[in-house]
């Protein structure tokens, strides 16, 4: 493995479509600049040009997969059982000896979650330091009304933006050419 590389910062979203033909497609973005772990606002409609920029630079990537199962098909917990997968596949690809990893996820989290993502990287990997937290697209304004904005950490808004847009390809066999594509199991 290659020298330690500090924090990896991880972002999670899914397509929301665990019942269409192609799937539940599920990114994760990853990067190693603190800096896309700053949550903050953004507009409530996605930008995949602002996506296609952010991801120019090299200390940014991101993977995808999709899920076709039919266990898969109702779990509000598939990111949690997901991205995990998919960030360890990353790094053992890519032969990186991280300290931390940080992951955000979009929507809520079950009871004991953020222990299961952290036992799987300290079990799997031996990464002692694993920061978990989740974002939610709907918040409550000051008035109490709640409104739909992301309030999250760049990592999560653009994985929202790509797994949205992968969803806009034609088929799975599209999904799977792609080079960032990973097989799940």
């Amino acid at each position: 493995m290659s020298s330690k590389r500090g924090i990896l910062y991880v972002g999670g979203d899914d397509s929301n479509h665990a019942g269409t033909a192609k799937g539940e497609i599920m990114v994760g973005t990853f990067s190693f600049l603190k800096e896309d772990s700053i949550v903050q606002n953004f507009k409530n409609r996605r930008d995949y040009q602002k996506t296609l920029r952010w991801l120019e630079n090299p200390s940014r990537d991101y993977r995808l997969t999709a899920l076709v199962l039919e266990k898969y098909r109702h779990s509000s917990q598939n990111l949690v059982e997901i991205i995990p997968k998919l960030t360890e596949k990353y790094i053992l690809n890519k032969k990186l000896n991280i300290e931390q990893i940080n992951i955000y996820l979009d929507g809520r989290l079950n009871r004991g979650s953020r222990n299961q993502i952290r036992n799987f990287f300290r079990e799997r990997l031996g990464i002692e330091k694993v920061v978990v937290d989740n974002f939610l697209k709907k918040n409550k304004n000051k008035n109490g009304k709640v409104e739909k904005h992301p309030f999250c950490p760049p990592l999560v808004y653009h994985a929202d933006v790509l797994a949205n847009h992968l969803n806009t390809l034609p088929s799975y066999l599209e999904l799977t050419k792609s080079n960032k594509f990973m097989v799940i199991k």
